[in-house]
């Protein structure tokens, strides 16, 4: 990448979209609102924003410039969270979805159709005639068997392309289980059809609409890659949607175990806390942890999925008083009206009024001055929802908001990890910096670090994030001769169809056996062989910063607390509480009795003084 460059990543998330901007020297972090009735439009006020920020008049300049253009789209997990995705159907054997999740969720009961092995011609398009007549206009077809055999399948896709061809208004999309995931259990492969079914058509109409507006309106010809839960990026066009489902979380991740392998860190667990949702990983020896098995919103899956684990907080979760003590949460007040100190019409106390009734947040800069914060209508609803009705003055009700906030964020955490011993917490998110010291003192763990572009962390971690095709298989079998190399022959064509050369391309190849994962071929029976093929694309790494030997001076003092600005910021600089370390979108509270030590990427190590 060139000096004159620039690197773009956008990761949308429930309440806020976040953009970070790069030219290879210096990088610069966005947020906006996040437009959940058109997801294009928060793209191109971030992209605006960080035009403006990188001095170009208008978008089309800035674009000429672009590099490369990640986008982390959060759509397809909104989709399936909201249960907004289009009326599907279902062609499948008789009894295979028994007791599934998915039914009832992502797809009908009456969607659902039962075809015998005997099942005629005839009978498979009276099927698809009466889906169609109940509003179907996308069929998925998984039969038992079909990872040995997949031949029913592809006669039945054929049947309905020759009855119903796509020059006639009645074209019908179909989607083979052989097709989306080669795997041995029939439920799975049902399942990853139907959720790529499911959230195609919001996430397709999203993608197509930015790329063309990118193209017609500002004259932009580079590919738009999306990120993708493999860690990697791809193409619009090679893109599916269930590739994309918790992509947004999983490059927060990715960003941790890049910081993981930077500190020589082998124990982490990362926290993310953002408006609306707080999600929890591990990394181990500077790779993030996978489990043999997960489930999407409720749908099991037997694939390998990231070892992830969400609590439904965030700055938007609503408090009240309930039973007595302090309740937060599920819901949330979201970017609008948001919370009470928004001052948008809203009237309801959530966390971000707490946060901001202790001194926690600027309310003149927040979100660098662009909204201004009233922490009047912080207090008024912090006193009638919660301080009241406990009895509280509006300060200890405000602790008690965030000491629950703390409660349900640990309780996630001791599950997902019950030994944590010798790890370090890793805070990030909007809200990530101001839970850093009390969550690490409720998991009893001795040291957190907070980020200084930790309130776009997940943009920073799809910026250092390559173009990625993963082709992977579950034979639970010997390994076939031949496999691999068609494996291999496959993601190199995948990634030709990207514009790249293949003597770019890296590949390398995973076997599982006997619950282990080695780069080299087992002598038994393998129950997963993948082939990752990378080619590297312009990234943004950060650079290691010099002590200068400037100590930062407190420019006030809130709530009985210091104030830093974290642009003062030197590697080795030590911050003693109480005080508050914040920047325009980033604060982290010390605690009296921990101190903070800036490392050499100006990130922030907390420990107890």
């Amino acid at each position: 990448m060139t000096a004159r460059s620039y690197t773009v990543d956008i990761d949308i998330g429930g309440t806020l979209t976040d953009g970070l901007f790069g030219d290879g020297t210096q990088v610069h972090a966005v947020k906006v609102d996040t437009t959940p009735h058109d997801f294009t439009r928060c793209f191109f006020d971030c992209l605006r924003e960080g035009a403006r920020r990188m001095g170009h008049p208008d978008l089309a300049s800035f674009l000429a410039r672009v590099a490369v253009l990640r986008w982390s789209a959060t759509i397809a997990t909104n989709v399936l969270a909201e249960r907004k995705g289009p009326r599907i159907g279902l062609l499948t054997s008789p009894g295979q979805l028994e007791g599934s999740a998915a039914v009832g969720t992502v797809i009908d009961p009456a969607n659902v159709v039962e075809l015998p092995d005997d099942a005629t011609d005839e009978d498979l398009l009276a099927a698809i005639r009466a889906l169609l007549e109940q509003g179907v206009r996308r069929v998925c077809v998984s039969f038992d068997g079909a990872f040995a055999d997949p031949a029913r399948e592809l006669h039945v896709k054929r049947l309905i392309n020759e009855a119903f061809p796509d020059h006639f208004l009645g074209a019908v999309p179909v989607l083979l289980g052989s097709e989306v995931c080669r795997h041995p259990d029939d439920l799975t492969r049902t399942h990853m059809a139907l959720i790529n079914a499911y959230v195609h058509t919001p996430l397709a109409v999203a993608l197509f609409k930015a790329e063309d507006e990118l193209l017609a309106d500002h004259g932009y010809r580079r590919p738009v890659y999306i990120g993708h839960v493999n860690g990697g990026v791809a193409r619009v066009a090679k893109t599916k949607g269930i590739d994309t489902t918790e992509s947004s979380p999983y490059f927060g991740l990715s960003a941790c175990a890049y910081f993981a392998r930077r500190y020589g860190l082998d124990r982490v667990l990362a926290l993310d806390v953002g408006g609306t949702t707080a999600k929890l990983g591990v990394i181990r020896d500077g790779q993030l942890v996978t489990a043999d098995g997960g489930e999407l919103f409720g749908v099991p899956l037997r694939t390998p999925w990231p070892l992830l684990r969400s609590a439904a907080v965030g700055g938007g979760s609503i408090a009240r008083a309930q039973d007595g003590a302090v309740a937060l949460g599920p819901e949330s007040m979201g970017a609008y009206p948001g919370p009470a100190c928004y001052d948008l019409g809203s009237e309801r106390a959530t966390l971000t009024d707490a946060f901001l009734v202790l001194g926690q947040l600027d309310p003149e800069g927040f979100l660098g001055g662009k909204r201004t914060l009233s922490v009047e209508r912080a207090r008024a609803a912090i006193a009638r929802d919660v301080g009241q009705p406990l009895g509280l003055d509006v300060e200890p009700a405000a602790e008690r908001i965030v000491e629950r906030g703390v409660e349900l964020v640990a309780a996630v955490a001791e599950e997902l990890l019950p030994d944590r011993d010798g790890f370090t917490l890793f805070c990030f998110g909007g809200n990530g910096g101001n839970f850093a010291v009390p969550a690490a003192e409720r998991l009893g763990i001795e040291r957190a670090v907070v980020f200084q572009l930790g309130p776009v962390l997940s943009a920073f971690g799809s910026s250092v994030a390559d173009v990625c095709h993963v082709l992977e298989v579950f034979p639970y079998a010997p390994l076939e001769d031949g496999l691999v190399e068609q494996l291999r022959e496959t993601v190199l064509r995948d990634l030709e169809g990207e514009g790249f050369s293949t003597a770019d391309a890296v590949l390398t190849t995973e076997y599982t056996a006997g619950g282990r994962t080695t780069s080299e071929p087992p002598g038994g029976e393998v129950e997963r062989v993948a082939v990752r093929g990378t080619v590297a694309v312009p990234r943004f790494d950060p650079a290691v910063a010099t002590d200068d030997g400037t100590a930062p001076e407190s420019v006030g003092e809130r709530a009985g607390a210091r104030l830093y600005r974290w642009g003062d910021l030197r590697p080795g600089v030590v911050i003693d509480g109480p005080a508050v370390l914040e920047s325009d979108t980033n604060t982290c509270a010390i605690p009296a009795g921990w101190r903070l030590r800036a490392d050499e990427f100006t990130n922030g190590v907390l420990e107890r003084s």
